[in-house]
């Protein structure tokens, strides 16, 4: 019986170390009050790590729905889909410019009921396609400097640098004159495409280009405009080209125009002669 005083004196000493043991080893603070490193892991920089410490450029995802233009000999025009997604808030431009080359415009005048050329007048660096679409109205854009590089179509033709000199009125009207021949054609659309923008990230706008399209590499530039500035910009190339016979003739006309002229001349023969015996017959 006088055992068990000190039996149970043993066993609360075991039970006070078990949960000791259990409970690890104790950390202290560091000098100065602050936690110091946990273990095991990086050094803390004073920075949440959802803050970046540097500005990024927002996100601007395009793509096209086709690579390429191909020209047939059926060929009637094209439109083709753009499609992307951007970091809201902003609005997006796209402009689409053709090859640049030079153009020459002719003035024509009616002299004693001839119509004669009495003018003509060379332009270098020309486009040979110039679209522009929005997602709100250029002007509106435009007038809050939204960056020297969204031109609209007068801007970039007042750029282009004349051949020979002339009179600054003269220039003007060379220039409305070919702003006129390339509108006719379809090349210079006077319209400003509509950018559909969905959930506030996606947009889409559809790119018509005309059945006398000029081959080459297009330009076309989205550009992200948020507060009156340029934040982002993504260039895609565009090529076009003819494929099939239309190639192989376009190719055998500017390799080998001699014999090009003559199996034109050739074929214009044999259909008078075929023409001509149809007619006999009848």
């Amino acid at each position: 019986m006088r055992r068990l005083p000190g039996l149970a004196a043993c066993l609360a000493i075991l039970f006070w170390a078990t949960a000791a043991g259990a409970q690890g080893p104790r950390l202290e603070p560091t000098p100065g009050g602050l936690p110091g490193p946990s273990l095991g892991g990086s050094p803390d920089t004073g920075v949440p790590p959802s803050v970046p410490t540097e500005p990024t450029t927002p996100d601007l995802i395009v793509d096209l729905s086709r690579a390429r233009v191909s020209i047939t000999s059926a060929f009637q025009g094209e439109s083709i889909l753009l499609f992307g997604m951007f970091d809201p808030p902003g609005e997006i431009v796209v402009v689409v410019a053709g090859p640049p080359a030079r153009e020459t415009v002719m003035r024509k005048q009616r002299l004693l009921g001839i119509w004669l050329n009495t003018g003509r007048q060379s332009f270098d660096d020309v486009p040979a396609y110039y679209a522009i679409a929005a997602s709100q109205p250029l002007q509106r854009l435009l007038a809050r400097s939204a960056g020297g590089e969204i031109l609209s179509l007068e801007d970039r033709l007042s750029s282009i640098r004349p051949s020979t000199p002339r009179d600054t009125a003269e220039l003007a009207r060379f220039r409305s004159g070919l702003v006129e021949v390339k509108r006719r054609e379809g090349l210079y659309p006077a319209a400003i495409g509509q950018v559909t923008v969905q959930a506030g990230r996606l947009f889409r706008v559809d790119l018509p280009f005309p059945s006398r399209l000029p081959e080459g590499v297009y330009d076309i530039r989205v550009y992200l405009v948020r507060d009156g500035k340029i934040v982002a910009a993504v260039s895609r190339p565009l090529p076009v080209g003819k494929v099939g016979f239309s190639a192989q003739l376009a190719g055998w006309a500017a390799n080998d125009g001699a014999l090009y002229g003559l199996g034109a001349v050739l074929m214009a023969l044999l259909a008078g002669w075929l023409g001509g015996a149809v007619m006999r017959r009848l």
